[in-house]
């Protein structure tokens, strides 16, 4: 199985709030640390209005969306 590597969307088991279950869902692998991995999640509910400075949009439009595996526009 090929290795996680910084800048790679991968399907992750995100749990819920309270931790009873999960939902695989797209993440953003950050950096390798030793046998571990930081990433961020990927969530394709966009709020209306204006973003957080903090996030990312990244949109269906865009010509290398199609790269991203995503299935619909984005935040990070």
């Amino acid at each position: 199985m090929p290795k996680p590597k910084p800048g790679e969307i991968w399907l992750v088991k995100f749990p819920f709030t309270e931790l009873t279950s999960t939902k695989v869902r797209p993440a953003l692998v950050l950096a390798e640390h030793r046998e571990d991995l930081i990433i961020i999640g990927i969530f394709s509910k966009v709020p209306a209005g204006a973003l957080r400075e903090t996030w990312i949009l990244i949109e269906e439009t865009n010509i290398e969306f199609k790269q991203t595996g995503l299935k619909k526009t984005s935040i990070i």
